[in-house]
């Protein structure tokens, strides 16, 4: 039977959109069904992350493929890019999605359709109403500069993401930094363009707060950073 991907609305109303003085609006607008199956992946995943951020998406395939396991929620799943390369510890992986933005969700879940992801709708900025403890991974690869907020406000996804793993569990991801790592004639260009669009909001996201909030949340933690990019893992 194929497959068609179900979203549970985590307290939203059916297909409701975020309107345009929600705080997480900006964040997730441009992710349109028309930007995510034509455009991001050429424009995202093989042009930005390689040429304005120095971080080639082989180097955030690697990071999941280091920590992802086979019981796993993945946060802000873009088009499945990832997803869809990446090597599960088991052939049939129980896998979970979640983003505010309907389309993203039925991208990425189209994208991943033989594993027959569970597409969950949820604002981080908003609690999370999901049970405690129920995934061995979670990922958050892209998501922390496209959040309103500085570092420290931002730091609140850790709190709603961490209590979902069991003990043990890997919390891992990536954010583009403004601060705090080397920038490019490029990079500079395109921060200050996606921040004043609105796309992103981490003009003053630095590599200092990212450490600091890391570190009074967990006690193992692995962070480097490549060209623009902050990547982290933490175990709970």
């Amino acid at each position: 039977m194929p497959y068609t991907p179900s979203v549970s609305n985590n307290g939203y109303e059916p297909e409701r959109r975020l309107e345009p003085d929600d705080p997480a609006y900006a964040g997730q607008a441009a992710y349109t069904p028309f930007f995510l199956k034509y455009v991001y992946d050429p424009l995202v995943v093989r042009f930005q992350n390689r040429f304005t951020w120095r971080c080639p998406s082989k180097a955030l395939l690697a990071l999941y493929r280091a920590n992802v396991s086979s019981d796993h929620l993945d946060v802000g799943p873009g088009t499945g890019w990832y997803l869809n390369r990446c090597r599960f510890p088991t052939a049939e992986p129980r896998i979970a999605l979640m983003d505010v933005n309907p389309d993203v969700l039925r991208r990425a879940a189209e994208r991943i359709a033989r594993h027959r992801p569970q597409c969950i709708r949820a604002d981080l900025l908003k609690p999370v109403l999901l049970r405690k403890g129920q995934f061995d991974s979670v990922a958050l690869v892209h998501v922390l500069h496209c959040l309103p907020g500085n570092i420290q406000d931002k730091a609140q996804v850790f709190d709603q993401l961490a209590p979902l793993l069991r003990p043990g569990g890997r919390l891992f991801g990536s954010t583009i930094l403004s601060l705090g790592v080397p920038q490019t004639r490029l990079s500079r260009s395109q921060l200050g363009y996606m921040n004043k669009m609105g796309v992103f909001a981490n003009e003053q996201d630095s590599l200092e707060d990212l450490e600091n909030v890391l570190a009074k949340r967990f006690t193992n933690v692995t962070l480097h950073t490549r060209g623009s990019v902050a990547l982290f893992s933490v175990t709970v």
